[in-house]
């Protein structure tokens, strides 16, 4: 009887440290991209764990189209690995209307490595990346460029709380603005999800991130 307690004992620690390890890797979030209210494409984060460290799946897949004929096309597909709250290595490749972008960025002593489109550089260790779903972006002066590396200066000004429409209801969520290097406007829920995004196209047009 006691060795069969002690085996219950055991195998309920470990469902319990099973159930709490896969609660570190947040719920996928995918959104609709809209040009101008119109519904232009998709973007997508994909949560899974590797041992210690958790990988996220980038995907953008975008088509801007006039009279059925395709003007505009961005592709990005990144793999971002992290670690104790710090990403650790990306590797991106993107397609920008024909420009072709490919990222590495390594962990290597006490920095990143980064090799942008041929170009090598470094950065602090626990540098962010402009991925943007991680709720600490909003916490640095400074991103990596996901298509070509560079790092990009920014002012975060926190516009406090405000209400946004998702899934169809209100939400609380608090305003955020990055200007500098990168133009973006973010939402993050109360939980650090972030649930919306916006910004302007390079040719004026208004581009919103919605979490469907």
């Amino acid at each position: 009887m006691r060795l069969l307690t002690l085996v219950a004992i055991l195998m309920a620690s470990v469902f319990i440290s099973s159930s709490q390890t896969h609660a570190n890797a947040p719920a996928d979030l995918s959104y609709t991209v809209l040009r101008n209210g119109d519904p232009i494409g998709t973007h997508a984060y994909t949560f899974r764990e590797k041992g210690a460290r958790m990988v996220v799946d980038i995907n953008t897949d975008i088509k801007v189209k006039v009279a059925f004929l395709t003007v505009y096309r961005f592709e990005h597909k990144a793999i971002e690995e992290w670690h104790r709250g710090k990403m650790v290595s990306t590797f991106s490749t993107t397609n920008d209307d024909g420009k072709n972008h490919k990222l590495k960025v390594s962990f290597g002593g006490n920095n990143l490595k980064i090799n942008g489109d041929g170009k090598l550089s470094v950065a602090a260790y626990g540098a962010m990346p402009a991925s943007l779903w991680h709720p600490d972006t909003v916490k640095n002066t400074a991103l990596i460029n996901t298509l070509d590396g560079k790092m990009m200066a920014i002012t975060v000004d926190d516009l406090g709380q405000d209400q946004v429409m998702v899934k169809g209801r209100k939400i609380a969520a608090r305003h955020y603005r990055l200007s500098g290097d990168l133009e973006r406007e973010l939402w993050f829920d109360p939980a650090g999800t972030l649930v919306q995004v916006q910004f302007k196209g390079d040719d004026g047009s208004d581009i919103s991130y919605e979490l469907r």
